[in-house]
């Protein structure tokens, strides 16, 4: 994968030349594992957002671009109005947010904050241009689906925990019985209500999801209203992976008593307009959970760019994958207290 490379020189030129206007002073914002922000400051008029994209063969760019489009072009004043991009130079303009990181001070409204958002993502279903927009990013349509995704994440950390004895215990010993608990549960119960595990949802009941989503990707105004950035993974997608990826993820970090919250009010909203909902809820939301553990651990992964990413932030390498273990542990332990059958007899 190329990284993110681009000067603050290159910022305010690409920046002046796609607002049609001069831009007075850049400021680095934020460089993320994917993208490097800019605040650019400019000579008239409020400060826009530089974001550069990497060229990793996926096309981030135009999917964030087109999916802030769509929202802004239908009323969501909570994600940043998109204003102009250059393909070839990997970037786009954006309006800018001012705001604290969510994730720094948590507060008791988070959880229907985000629910409300969702929601209201999902009276844009059928409108003008929905239907055209990508499916999300790593987006799931079967149970059979997921548990392809788990077996696929469980081989690779299984090859790398040859060397990390700790891991290997917490795989095999927790989370592989668990899990295999889960996906018999989840085959029993389809087979109980005579559906294929491998038949893909219909598309009347998906969701559109901006797939990794939560408080890490929200910013708090001096009215403490959040406001959403980051789209490179929206799309269409099972909303019970929605509801289960907002709910344990581990950016948000939110506390059980706000996941259950959040699962309420999504459950409520999503099983209005499908009678199966809370069945594929109960039997889905533990195998999203696992590969939930898995991601946490990708660190543990000799060529992940979370392994790169806590090799930057420097300290002791084995420290810092010791502390991914323990939240995946912490992680692993919230979904089986959702549900005791989880824990192998």
């Amino acid at each position: 994968m190329s990284e993110p490379d681009i000067s603050a020189a290159d910022a305010m030129a690409i920046g002046s030349r796609l607002a049609g206007a001069p831009v007075a002073a850049v400021q680095p914002a934020r460089s993320g594992g994917n993208n490097r922000v800019f605040r650019l400051e400019m000579a008239k008029g409020p400060a826009l957002a530089l974001k550069h994209y990497p060229s990793d063969g996926r096309d981030r760019l135009g999917q964030e671009y087109d999916a802030l489009s769509f929202l802004s072009r239908h009323g969501i004043m909570s994600t940043p109005r998109p204003i102009a991009k250059d393909s070839d130079a990997f970037c786009a303009l954006y309006q800018w947010f001012d705001g604290e990181a969510a994730v720094l001070r948590p507060q008791g409204d988070d959880a229907d904050q985000l629910a409300d958002f969702l929601i209201a993502l999902q009276k844009l279903r059928n409108a003008d241009g929905a239907q055209t927009l990508r499916n999300a990013s790593a987006s799931i349509f079967s149970p059979e689906e997921a548990i392809a995704q788990y077996e696929q994440r469980l081989d690779g950390l299984r090859r790398a925990s040859d060397d990390h004895p700790d891991l290997r215990a917490f795989i095999d010993g927790n989370l592989v019985p668990s899990t295999s608990i889960a996906i018999r549960k989840l085959r029993l119960r389809y087979a109980e209500l005579g559906r294929d595990p491998a038949a893909d949802l219909a598309p009347a009941h998906r969701a559109l999801s901006p797939s990794d989503f939560g408080l890490h990707n929200a910013l708090r105004g001096e009215d403490g209203r959040l406001r959403f950035i980051d789209f490179e993974y929206f799309g269409w997608d099972d909303p019970v992976k929605l509801l289960s990826d907002t709910a344990i993820h581990p950016g948000s970090d939110l506390p059980a008593k706000d996941a259950n919250r959040l699962i309420e009010r999504l459950t409520q909203a999503f099983a209005a307009r499908d009678d199966a909902f809370a069945v594929r809820r109960d039997v889905l939301y533990p195998l999203f959970g696992a590969i939930w553990c898995l991601i946490v651990l990708n660190a543990y992964l000799p060529e992940s760019r979370s392994r790169r990413a806590l090799a930057a932030q420097g300290g002791d390498l084995t420290v810092r994958l010791a502390g991914q273990l323990d939240k995946a542990r912490r992680l692993h332990q919230a979904i089986c207290q959702r549900d005791p059958d989880l824990t192998p007899r």
